[in-house]
Order: structure tokens, then C-alpha cells, then sequence
């Protein structure tokens, strides 16, 4: 029997532990896949973008990327150890499900909870790759124009640099194995189908959901033993209108700085033109 749509109010905290790891890669419906979690009652559901643009803290990403992809790893910069299910839960701990961000990391995610039940997302893979290049390769790393250096060298000069940007990127390129853009985009593909078959070697049949997009309620459902919604269609959340506010909205703080710097330069190239026509005029007295 089909149930209604539950109350929309926020649920109070629960504890974890986490429940339910939905492990597609970004790109794959991780918004509307966490509307539909919460609809069928999971509230507490983690999702890095929506995280994001709420105010909370995620820089943990970057350093568990660097925890756990040895490409990220300096000399200059020692690796930091693999995290403990205890970190994972400070992350996590007030969480039923965590969808996006967390499945940049699926595998020590899988061996933290390894009660969770798993839901792996698939979508075919060309209309896959050209939405990562669109929405966040070519975002987060746009082309080497001369404009674009410009700002680039400005931002440095504001010290406007986004420490959540270089945590997508780092997490991005470790995922990927890549020490660029160029190469991030080589491997997209291969990692992808890699990320697949990873994550089902790594979880037992009973607790592993393959769910293709289009799939609508029946067999997420069924696979977290809820009933379907009476009369509510499977969300359509637009992940890739989300990301390019949380992108505006760093492209905001970077003019800030640029503004500052360019006030703060012309402020002190003003003062140093005004001391050398002082000096002059006293020169020219003597």
C-alpha cells in the first residue's frame, strides 16, 4: 500500500551512524537522490553542494582527499593518516544518508560503515562525462585565456583564494588521478567505469542498489523496505543549476578581493605620485 508524503519539517538529530551511502560519482542525480531519501523519511541527509550553500563547513573533503589519495602527496607535505571510523563520524554522525561529496571517497567510506546499505547510481557515461566537463571542469578550471590569467594573478594578489575551491579541486584530481585538467578529463571515463566496479566488489549483493536514473520509486523503495509514495513524483532537482549558484557565489568573493586590491594598489601607487611631485617641488627649489 502506497503511503503519503511525510511531514516536511526538519527532523530532530539522530546520531547516525550513517545508514545509507548513495556512491554514484557527482553528476549522477545526488540532488534528486536525496530529495527522494528525504521524502521517504531519511531527513537527515548530507549532500556537499546543498552543504555548501547552507554555510557549513566541508574543508574536511580536502583533507581526507589528501588522506586517501597518495597523487595528492608532497614531499614538502606529509601525508595525513587514512581517517578512523571516529573521524568519519564527526563528519557524519548526525547524518542518516550521505550522497555527492562522499562518494569521491566510496571505498574507506564502505570500510567505516560496513553496515550501511549502498545505492550506486548509473548514468549513461557519455552524457555523464560532458556534464562534468560542462558543470565542473569548466568551472573550476577555466580556460588559460589572457583575461582569465589576469584575474587569476589579481586573486593572488587579494589573497581572495577560496580554500573550498582548491578543496574541490584536490579532490577532483586525487579521485582522478590526475595532476591537471587535461588529464582529469583523459580520465574520466575510465575512472568512472573503475569507480563502478570498485564499489560492487566491495559490498555484499544484499546491501548494493545498482539504480539507473529513470528508475523511478519501485526499486529504491523496495530495496530500503519503504513503501511508495501516494501520489508523489520521483524528484527532478536541478544538481547543475545548484552548482553554478555555489559557483557565482565564489566568483562573487573573488571580485571583492579583486576590488580591494585594486583600491589598496591605487591607493599606494596614488601615495607614491604624490611624494615624488612633493620631492620634485623640492628639487626645484633648490
Amino acid at each position: 500500500m502506497a503511503v503519503k508524503h511525510p511531514d516536511s519539517a526538519p527532523a530532530p538529530l539522530q546520531g547516525g551512524p550513517l545508514r545509507i551511502l548513495c556512491l554514484g560519482l557527482p553528476r549522477t542525480g545526488s540532488s534528486s537522490t536525496a530529495e527522494a531519501l528525504r521524502i521517504l523519511g531519511h531527513h537527515r541527509v548530507h549532500h556537499g553542494t546543498e552543504m555548501l550553500l547552507e554555510g557549513w563547513d566541508v574543508t574536511w573533503i580536502a583533507r581526507a582527499a589528501k588522506a586517501h589519495f597518495p597523487s595528492l602527496s608532497s614531499p614538502k607535505e606529509p601525508r595525513p593518516m587514512p581517517f578512523t571510523r571516529a573521524q568519519w563520524d564527526d563528519i557524519f554522525g548526525s547524518f542518516d544518508a550521505v550522497t555527492d561529496y562522499g562518494c569521491m571517497l566510496a571505498i574507506p567510506l564502505i570500510a567505516a560503515y560496513p553496515e550501511a546499505k549502498v545505492i550506486l547510481v548509473h548514468r549513461d557515461i557519455d552524457d555523464w562525462e560532458r556534464s562534468v566537463n560542462e558543470v565542473i571542469i569548466d568551472r573550476f578550471w577555466p580556460r588559460r585565456t589572457p583575461s582569465a590569467l589576469l584575474v587569476r594573478c589579481l586573486v593572488w594578489l587579494a589573497g581572495a583564494k577560496e580554500p573550498v575551491i582548491n578543496g574541490i579541486q584536490q579532490t577532483f584530481l586525487g579521485r582522478f588521478g590526475a595532476a591537471g585538467p587535461d588529464e582529469l578529463r583523459a580520465n574520466l571515463r575510465t575512472v568512472y567505469v573503475q569507480h563502478m566496479r570498485e564499489v560492487q566488489e566491495a559490498v555484499p549483493p544484499e546491501q548494493l542498489l545498482h539504480y539507473r536514473l529513470g528508475d523511478g520509486w519501485e526499486p529504491l523503495c523496495e530495496f530500503l523496505g519503504k513503501e511508495v509514495p501516494e501520489g508523489v513524483p520521483f524528484p527532478r532537482r536541478n544538481d547543475a543549476k545548484a552548482f553554478g549558484v555555489l559557483y557565482d557565489r565564489f566568483q562573487r568573493q573573488k571580485i571583492r578581493g579583486i576590488v580591494w586590491v585594486l583600491v589598496r594598489y591605487g591607493i599606494l601607487l596614488a601615495i607614491i605620485a604624490g611624494v615624488a611631485l612633493q620631492y620634485r617641488r623640492i628639487a626645484a627649489l633648490w
